[in-house]
């Protein structure tokens, strides 16, 4: 292959994530559930299956809410929907009609009602995220709403595992989890900070501009034990209760996005061989999905040394925090295998 027909098939990959994923689908099935569709993304729903449409800067990206594997851009959605499994070459021959105005507008017409009729892109402003971000101060002191509202031991929140990790506004008395992520989208780009869960008394939120990565506690050479959790308090509660010196611990902060199943699968790989996974996220019905995902992108990262285990409170509808607040010990209860929802 030529060094120019080398350009033009890059050029032409690039063109097909910058189609309108939300009409390829349509094409392939999916209708638009319109009343839990934003101006930002398009639940789309075809049998059994639902996916997310967002645009990330000028590429559209999807992720299947119950396949964690199926997520990326228009290629990734042909290889893993439109035909499993086929090869990049199969790709062109699926996509490439599409590149054509008149073909795209016919669907588009024979479709009408079923895709979104425009997505705003909701490429986060990271500059605006790390500016406000450079305002916030780490924890070096007891802290109101960490140490007395929520519990966590000020020892440990200045200790080699979080220091740094954790930072604080002085006029709110919140708390901040920085999110790093990917900095082009779905495989591109080095770590970068995405966005940061705000926490405080009656304060729940994601940073404006940003969009959620991963945040996680410090790793050291000799971790064993990567454990998930739903939220920064969340993970550094279990962190707590635990007091294993192997175990670091990231947040996800909610359901998953696009990007973030790829970030997930980089940080398992990074674990040394025989480590462990866990899933300490909330006893509940999104904590049931939560866990079921990061099963299947443990298997899917092809890594059979690790193993997997479901570690969540006991009680149904608690999370750590929960747990850590009432300061009641937990039993382990690692269940090692394929979670079963309802735990």
């Amino acid at each position: 292959m030529s060094a120019r027909d080398a350009i033009d098939r890059a050029t032409e990959l690039e063109a097909f994530k910058r189609l309108d994923l939300t009409v390829i689908a349509s094409d392939h099935g999916y209708e638009i559930d319109r009343r839990k569709s934003t101006r930002h993304s398009a639940l789309m729903a075809s049998g059994k299956d639902k996916i997310i449409v967002a645009q990330n800067g000028r590429h559209y990206v999807y992720c299947s809410v119950y396949d964690p594997q199926s997520s990326g851009s228009a290629v990734d959605f042909a290889q893993r929907v439109i035909e499993p499994g086929c090869s990049l070459g199969r790709v062109r021959q699926l996509l490439r009609p599409y590149l054509s105005t008149p073909y795209f507008d016919s669907v588009r017409q024979k479709r009408a009602g079923s895709f979104a009729a425009e997505l705003r892109p909701s490429e986060p402003d990271l500059i605006g995220v790390a500016v406000r971000y450079a305002r916030f101060e780490p924890v070096r002191a007891w802290h109101n709403y960490l140490n007395a509202e929520r519990g966590v031991p000020l020892d440990l929140m200045l200790g080699s595992r979080l220091r740094g990790r954790v930072r604080h506004c002085p006029r709110s008395g919140a708390v901040v989890f920085p999110h790093w992520g990917l900095q082009g989208g779905v495989g591109d780009g080095d770590c970068v900070l995405v966005g940061y869960e705000i926490k405080g008394s009656g304060t729940n939120l994601f940073s404006k501009g940003g969009r959620k990565g991963l945040w996680m506690s410090a790793g050291f050479g000799g971790d064993r034990t990567l454990a998930f959790a739903e939220s920064g308090l969340d993970a550094v509660s279990y962190l707590a209760i635990r007091q294993q010196a192997s175990l670091r611990v990231a947040s996800v902060s909610g359901q998953l996005n696009p990007q973030q199943p790829e970030l997930i699968r980089r940080a398992i790989e990074r674990m040394e061989k025989e480590s462990q996974i866990v899933a300490a996220f909330d006893n509940d019905e999104a904590g049931d999905r939560l866990t079921t995902q990061l099963h299947e992108l443990l298997i899917s990262t092809g890594r059979s040394d690790l193993a997997f285990s479901d570690d969540r409170p006991k009680e149904r509808g608690a999370d750590w925090n929960d747990a850590l607040k009432i300061r009641k010990p937990v039993p382990a209860g690692l269940v090692v295998g394929k979670p079963e929802p309802g735990r």
